[in-house]
């Protein structure tokens, strides 16, 4: 047990029930029935989760700044190129949004920590589909868009979306073991790389035009963040090697979220230069003519993702009432 906190006490991992321990995490936990006022001050104390919220909750007030910046340039209310832009600019405010509640509310109980991430996932789910409707809409290569691989993309896409919630939520039912962490780390790599297969095609075959784009680096960097963050994920590096010593600050999980956050920047800067650059080839032939094509798609994702975090809600309410 450890100093008093604006949170409470903090405690060692041999305190805290099995579903509270991360892997190679040994102190600096909150109690596990936190109250919502101790989890909201512990954000200001030095837990291990202090940071896993801040690299999350002010990346989400960046992307609405940059959002309420585009809206004072383009007419998302009108312009119907810009629609598939407006869905995945509002998802990226969500999803780092998401994490950082989750980080927060955890600790209130079992029952809390778990829906905490069940929303969690689907959050990052539906990013993953919404990555799939603005790479479609500005970045996909024109020689994939009329092959079946292009019809059939962003269906692929919603499938991988709801296949990445039904798997990450099912993690929550595992221990804390390797076997867990690469099953989750599967669930969300399917829909990443299955999105960024076009892309990869584009600046490894494109035509020179494509190839010769500006956005050719960003979209390059944001696959580089990408490979460290899972790396990083997986690992559970640099806690790993020296247990306890970065329990507050430096573990994985944080790392992992400062890589998100600087690919998911990247990857945005990317497809603004694509949507800028490409406006003319891609208008003739734009396929997002409604809201249903962008929004609508978006809100039938999260629609689907909502039913099945209240399906695993209610069978994880069923388990703890039985074993109760």
């Amino acid at each position: 047990m450890f100093t008093a906190e604006l949170s409470g006490t903090l405690y060692h991992v041999d305190q805290v029930p099995e579903h509270f321990k991360e892997l190679f995490i040994l102190r600096g936990y909150r109690h596990p029935k936190s109250t919502a006022t101790q989890c909201i001050l512990s954000v200001f104390a030095a837990t291990n989760e202090t940071l896993n919220f801040w690299t999350h909750f002010l990346p989400s007030w960046y992307f609405l700044w940059v959002l309420m910046g585009l809206a004072e340039t383009l007419d998302f209310i009108h312009d119907t190129y810009t629609w598939p832009l407006l869905a995945y600019m509002v998802v990226c405010c969500i999803f780092p949004l998401a994490s950082a509640t989750a980080h927060t509310f955890n600790s209130m109980s079992v029952k809390a920590r778990h829906i905490c991430f069940f929303l969690d996932y689907g959050a990052l789910s539906l990013t993953s589909f919404a990555v799939a409707l603005v790479y479609k809409a500005y970045v996909f290569p024109n020689t994939l868009r009329d092959t079946w691989f292009g019809n059939w993309f962003l269906c692929i896409a919603a499938v991988n979306a709801i296949i990445c919630t039904t798997y990450s939520c099912e993690t929550r039912f595992m221990k804390p073991s390797v076997t867990r962490t690469v099953i989750r780390l599967g669930a969300f790599a399917l829909p990443y790389i299955y999105d960024s297969a076009p892309v990869i095609y584009r600046l490894l075959a494109g035509t020179p035009e494509e190839m010769a784009l500006q956005s050719s680096k960003n979209h390059f960097f944001q696959f580089i963040f990408a490979f460290i963050s899972a790396s990083i994920y997986g690992s559970h590096f640099p806690e790993r090697l020296s247990p306890g010593s970065f329990d507050i600050i430096g573990h994985s999980h944080q790392i992992f979220h400062v890589c998100t956050i600087l690919g998911t920047m990247q990857q945005m800067q990317g497809i603004l230069l694509d949507m800028q650059e490409r406006r003319d080839l891609l208008l003739p032939n734009f396929e997002f003519h409604d809201l249903y094509d962008s929004i609508g798609r978006i809100s039938l994702i999260m629609v689907i993702n909502v039913f099945i975090i209240v399906g695993f809600s209610f069978r994880l309410l069923k388990k703890i009432d039985v074993k109760s």
